[in-house]
């Protein structure tokens, strides 16, 4: 399966990346359609509140979220990865997706419809904390930009694992 992975860890060796990359092994076993990013190798800027993206599918800012939009318009799967910082995704990843509006095409249609999506988060506490700031998260920012959430893995500071579908 064409599987897009984004990692929003700087850690390449830590527990973000070894179960997002896992993930990846999984949709994707010889990996030759599997492409990986780690944001913070990447040149994207804070949204600007320009709103050229509610007038049409694009940005004014020209860094590498154009390209990374379309290479998620060409995967069949989606897997963001993050550690949680304070609950939430970390800054990095935040500010990608932040930047991922110009999908969102109004009166609840994405460029995204429809699009596989598995959430890996890394956290150093039980699994079921924050539970409530990821659903907001899976409910309101992934589920308005299209995505179908197929599974979200948590994994806690013991090592265990928490897995949920849809």
């Amino acid at each position: 399966m064409k599987t897009l992975v984004l990692i929003g860890s700087n850690r390449k060796q830590g527990a973000t990346a070894t179960e997002a990359l896992a993930q990846a092994r999984e949709l994707d076993p010889t990996g030759q359609d599997t492409i990986v990013h780690f944001v913070h190798e990447m040149k994207v800027a804070c949204c600007c509140g320009c709103e050229i993206c509610r007038k049409e599918p694009a940005c004014s800012q020209k860094d590498d979220m154009a390209g990374l939009i379309q290479e998620m318009l060409d995967s069949e799967a989606v897997i963001i990865a993050s550690p949680v910082y304070f609950g939430a995704l970390s800054g990095q990843l935040k500010t990608v997706c932040d930047r991922m509006y110009p999908v969102y095409r109004g009166g609840g249609k994405s460029l995204l419809a429809g699009k596989k999506l598995y959430l890996v988060y890394t956290q150093h506490s039980p699994c079921d904390t924050y539970a409530d700031v990821r659903k907001t998260a899976e409910d309101y920012l992934f589920r308005f930009l299209g995505f179908q959430l197929v599974q979200t893995t948590v994994v806690g500071k013991d090592g265990k694992r928490y897995y949920a579908g849809t």
